[in-house]
């Protein structure tokens, strides 16, 4: 049951999912129920949109670990329920639940969604100085984004200049749209030249050059802008269609 409920969050079958639970209740006490069933639940409710359903099933448990605290945070997170989600983390840590790696990733996602800067990084902070928790990748293109999206885009690129991981193009792209939604575009020109020159053998579909492009466009430099379209050409970069999946049926969607 629980890889059905798993198959369910992921596609978004809501539907399905609660007809499962119905089927549970009429056999398990939502008391008794599994942990694991029980945080299944949890997280396809939440990633379904159906926060109270969730709540339902999350204060009813008997017993809760880690997954299913982190189930919670996420969910709240998700539909950008920030503060909601820092209030999970304090309760959780009450009750002696030590958070892990996704329980952050999962929280500094949620101040992202909520604009919490000053909580964001301060989690950021605590992780491994309180919890003895390493930050990867994720957690750092976390605050990059929680950065880049509240306007401090300087403050984002001096916070990458010192990561002591190597940072991937998702990161990269993160800051590139910040620059352009906040009108950088010096910096967003510095960014937007480490991103497609960083990663030449990535480099099949055309976005990150058409926001380079846009990037000059928005300050009105047509030069730079045909000099980026005629690197396209040369280097033969196509646009391809993306796609999104909505209770099961795929969706091809052209990518601009």
């Amino acid at each position: 049951m629980v890889g059905v409920l798993s198959s369910c969050s992921q596609l978004g079958m809501l539907e399905t999912g609660a007809s499962l639970h119905g089927y549970m209740e009429k056999t398990i006490c939502l008391l008794d129920m599994d942990v694991y069933l029980g945080t299944g639940l949890v997280d396809m409710y939440s990633k379904c949109g159906c926060l109270d359903s969730a709540l339902k099933v999350f204060n009813g448990m008997r017993v809760k670990n880690v997954l299913t605290w982190t189930a919670m945070a996420t969910g709240l997170a998700i539909h950008g329920k920030g503060k909601e989600a820092m209030e999970v983390f304090n309760l959780m840590a009450s009750f002696g639940v030590k958070p892990n790696l996704v329980t952050f990733t999962s929280l500094l996602s949620a101040c992202c969604h909520a604009g919490l800067v000053e909580e964001g990084v301060h989690l950021f902070e605590i992780m491994e100085v309180q919890f003895g928790l390493r930050p990867g990748l994720k957690h750092y293109g976390c605050i990059v984004h929680l950065l880049g999206k509240a306007g401090y885009v300087r403050d984002a690129y001096e916070f990458v200049k010192r990561m002591p991981v190597e940072p991937d193009l998702v990161l990269w792209r993160s800051l590139l749209s910040s620059c352009k939604v906040h009108g950088d575009v010096d910096l967003g020109e510095e960014v937007g030249k480490i991103v497609v020159h960083s990663h030449p053998e990535m480099m099949e579909l055309s976005e990150d050059y058409v926001a380079l492009s846009n990037i000059y466009a928005s300050a009105e430099r047509w030069k730079e802008v045909e000099t980026v379209r005629k690197v396209m050409k040369v280097k033969g970069v196509v646009n391809k269609p993306g796609s999104s999946l909505v209770q099961g049926i795929s969706n091809h969607i052209p990518l601009g």
